[in-house]
């Protein structure tokens, strides 16, 4: 967990580089403590701006007893999603580490994404699946996951209904043509007839659900459009689709492992 609470410091720190609010991407790196704290350190006095004034003027060096930090290697290895905590016990957030990367200094830039009130969708385990189904599971679900950030729910709902086409197109081993122009009513069916009620229920779901998004639906059936617990549902449905189709790790259900702290 990367937490700080006010004058504890035995924790790891975060110190944010940048945060979009659009894209909700957020970028920084995490620092532990040297292990005795606090450390006797020199440092400049407010107006002297560099080192060179500093050295060159002895009163503007000051000594002060602080509390000191060093960059924190993070180990992503392996193939499970890695997680971050942020914040403290009682007001906290939880973010998917995007990458790591190295700078020029050793410490390391991560970037984050949040994981969005909707909920989350599992891990993907595509090992046993070929191209260009792979791919195109791949690239669908993520946009999903991408898509809970900031998107409206009929588009949540929309790229829902193509992830789920993806993974019933690999599912039963045919080409993808146009996943926007998929109807996934059909291929829900397909799957309820070789026994596989869950996924066809949750197909369906996500069909009727893109259904509403049509203005003219709307006013034939007399249904309200999607909301963002319509979206939910959605996302919820895809992860059931996934998880029984076998696209995810074994065991792991329809949300992710608990994050690494």
């Amino acid at each position: 967990m990367i937490e700080a609470e006010k004058n504890e410091f035995k924790k790891f720190l975060f110190r944010e580089d940048s945060f979009d609010p659009v894209s909700m991407v957020r970028r920084g790196r995490i620092y532990q403590p040297y292990p005795e704290q606090p450390n006797e350190c020199r440092v400049a006095a407010i107006d002297a701006y560099d080192g060179l004034i500093a050295h060159q003027y002895a009163s503007a060096v000051i000594k002060k007893r602080l509390h000191t930090y060093q960059p924190y290697a993070l180990s992503l290895n392996g193939p499970d999603q890695k997680y971050a905590i942020i914040g403290t016990q009682s007001a906290y957030s939880l973010w998917r580490i995007v990458s790591n990367d190295r700078m020029y200094l050793n410490d390391e830039l991560l970037t984050l994404r949040p994981l969005h009130s909707m909920g989350a969708l599992p891990d993907l385990d595509l090992r046993e699946v070929s191209d260009p189904w792979k791919t195109k599971v791949e690239e669908t679900v993520n946009k999903v996951v991408d898509a809970m950030t900031f998107a409206n729910a009929d588009s949540i709902i929309e790229l829902c209904r193509h992830a789920a086409s993806a993974a019933l197109f690999a599912h039963f081993h045919e080409d993808i043509k146009n996943l926007a122009g998929t109807d996934l009513g059909p291929l829900a069916k397909r799957a309820g007839d070789e026994g596989l009620h869950i996924v066809a229920h949750c197909g369906h779901l996500i069909a009727k659900f893109h259904s509403r998004i049509k203005p003219n639906n709307q006013v034939h059936f007399e249904s309200r459009p999607p909301t963002d617990r319509d979206a939910e549902l959605a996302i919820y449905s895809l992860s059931c689709i996934l998880s029984d189709l076998k696209l995810t790790p074994e065991n792991q259900g329809y949300f992710p492992h608990e994050p690494k702290h």
